[in-house]
Formats: structure tokens, sequence, C-alpha cells
């Protein structure tokens, strides 16, 4: 009950449940404006007119704000909580009720402080600035045209005061919205640098440091995803596994450097030739996986095809003799309902059969 209360309140996005929320924050300096009016109205220092205007604009400026917010329809403004527009908003009334309710005139600069204090967790230091300027030329302004023009209600040195009084204010309120906007950015920054390194920890966890293919730990995971897609949309996938051929002679006779080289180039190849949608990862040692999604026995026969035809063109030419690189590869399907261990089983006994018949080759085999 209580979720779906504040659900048809607030919204169901949890951003826009922030806006909203702040918004109704705002409606407390308007809730506040009309107590003050109804307060002057009852002690008539203001008129019924005067009072019912301000409240109903005050009421009227809650609820626009709340359902703009609420609705949506500011989401993609740069300010989608309608911060800045409210305050302007805000410090205008205050300014009118200073003049209005005269007697009370000393609440409004609270009214106004705390208008401005609604920015504080919102806009950057250049905007938290601007508008404590404009409270101040917007009230200073009011209080020196009301000392000018009714000097009896608004003594000049009492609004000289008052405006001190403000000033002071304002200036705390900008300097404490100022350390807050550097505060949110450097948290910020921090939560960037977090992300930055919490993305980069998982990719080297999921990748082969050697090759920069995906692991066998991830691989199996991503098998698994397919093999539950697969399940629902009938789709079959094709796996083939790869072996370099007399890959231990390559590390015994040149070197585990070239043998590093070797197992680069054939991933940097595998990729080349791989559509963005395969899953290419090193399997182990001189082993590699390509997971084909939506992709037959057939197909998956005409990819490692390519990939045989773009190495047989090949050369380390820095040896001697020029060492060229080739493999076996066994296919198969996998099949609906078995697990991904099962369709290993039976590309790793293509991959034997192909190493069998004299390497260099491909088996398919589809049980």
């Amino acid at each position: 009950m209580r979720r779906w209360l504040t659900n048809l309140i607030l919204g169901r996005d949890a951003r826009q449940q922030a806006y909203v929320l702040r918004t109704m924050m705002a409606s407390v300096s308007y809730l506040i404006g009309c107590v003050i009016a109804e307060t002057a109205l009852f002690s008539g220092i203001a008129g019924p007119q005067e009072a019912r205007t301000f409240e109903f604009f005050s009421v009227l400026t809650a609820v626009l704000s709340y359902w703009l917010v609420r609705s949506g329809m500011t989401r993609w403004l740069e300010d989608p909580g309608l911060t800045i527009v409210q305050m302007l908003v805000g410090e205008t009334m205050a300014a009118i009720a200073y003049c209005q309710f005269h007697e009370f005139r000393g609440a409004m600069l609270a009214l106004d402080v705390a208008v401005i204090s609604f920015g504080i967790f919102n806009l950057n230091r250049c905007r938290q600035w601007m508008m404590s300027l404009y409270a101040l030329v917007t009230m200073g302004g009011v209080m020196l045209w009301q000392s000018l023009e009714a000097p009896d209600r608004f003594p000049p040195t009492v609004e000289a005061v008052h405006f001190l009084i403000l000033c002071t204010l304002q200036v705390v309120v900008a300097l404490l919205g100022a350390e807050f906007s550097e505060l949110r950015a450097r948290l910020r920054s921090r939560k960037n640098a977090l992300e930055e390194a919490l993305t980069r920890i998982q990719d080297l966890a999921n990748r082969d440091s050697l090759t920069g293919l995906y692991n066998r730990r991830y691989t199996q995971e991503l098998m698994d995803h397919h093999i539950s897609l697969q399940g629902r949309s009938g789709r079959a996938f094709s796996l083939a596994l790869i072996d370099l051929d007399h890959f231990k002679a390559v590390n015994d006779t040149h070197g585990h450097a070239t043998g590093d080289q070797v197992l680069q180039i054939f991933a940097s190849e595998a990729r080349r030739v791989t559509r963005e949608s395969d899953i290419l990862a090193r399997w182990g040692g001189e082993e590699f996986i390509i997971v084909m999604p939506d992709t037959l026995a057939e197909g998956a026969r005409l990819l490692v095809d390519r990939l045989r035809s773009s190495l047989n063109e090949l050369r380390i030419e820095t040896l001697e003799p020029p060492l060229q690189i080739k493999f076996s590869a066994g296919i198969t399907e996998h099949r609906p309902g078995e697990s991904s261990d099962v369709a290993l089983t039976r590309a790793d006994r293509a991959l034997y059969a192909a190493k069998v018949a004299g390497r260099h080759r491909t088996v398919v085999d589809l049980g």
C-alpha cells in the first residue's frame, strides 16, 4: 500500500521521484506564504483581495509545477525539476508579499532565504550566485522603492537594516551552495572514476590478458545465456572448437615469445573474420572457441573456412623458414534442451577426429 501510494504521488521512475519530491518541498515555501497572507488578512493588515490574490497565485504555482514535473513533461529539459523557474517565481512572489504584508515583511526575509536555499543541492556555483544576485536586486529594489514611496510604513533606516541582513544571509547561502556544488562535482568525479575502474576490472576478469579475447569462464556464462534464449526463441546456434596445429613445436623451436605472437595473430585474424554477434574466446592454451548464434553447422563451417583462408595468406616472415599458422577445428550444433557441456563434448570429439585425420582440417559432428 505504501509503495503504491509513493508511486501514485511521485511516479515510478527513481529520477523522476527525486524531481517531484524536490518540487513538493518547494511548495512548502508557497504554503508558508499563504499562511502569512491569511495571518495578515485576519489581523487586518491586508485586504481580502490582496490576500486571496496572493494565495491564488501561490497555490496555482505549486500545483502547476507539480503537474509539469509529475507528468514527465519536463523530463527532457536541462533542469527537469524546474529548480531555477521555481526559484525565480518564489523570489518574485516574496518581493510582492514584502510590499503587501508590510507588517510581516521581516518574515519575508526568511522566506526569501528559504527560496534561495532550495537551489543549494541542485545548482552549480555560478547559477547559485546568479540567483542570490537576483534576490538581492528584486528584494533590494522593493525595499528602496517602498522606502521612497511610503517612508511612514517602510522607514529608510529599517529598510537599510533589512537589506544588510538580506545581503548577509544571501552571501552565506550562496557560499554554502558553492561548497555543495564543488562537493557534488568531486563526488561525481569519484563516482565516474570508480565506475571506470569497475568496468576495467570486470573486463580484465572476463578477458584473456594475452589475446584480449573472452576467457573460458565468461564464455561459459555467455553460452548458458544463449541456451536460455534458445529455449524461448527456438533459434539454433553452433560452436567451433579450434586447436592450433603443432603449437608445442613452435614454442620448443622458436621460443615462447614467438608462441605468444602466434596466439595474438590468430586472435586478431579471428576477430576480423567473425561477426559482431559471434562469441570468440581463448578456451585454454592454444585452443579457441567460436560460438555463432543463429547459425547452423554449414554456416559455421563457412566461417571457419574463411578464417583458414585468411591465415593461409599470412606468414611470420621474421622466422626462417617463415611460419604459417594452421589449425584443426571441430564443429557442432547445440540441440534444444541439452546443456552446454554436452555440445562441447561433441565439438571436442569432432576436433579430435580432425587431428587424427591429419590436422589442418575441419570436422562436423552433429551426433
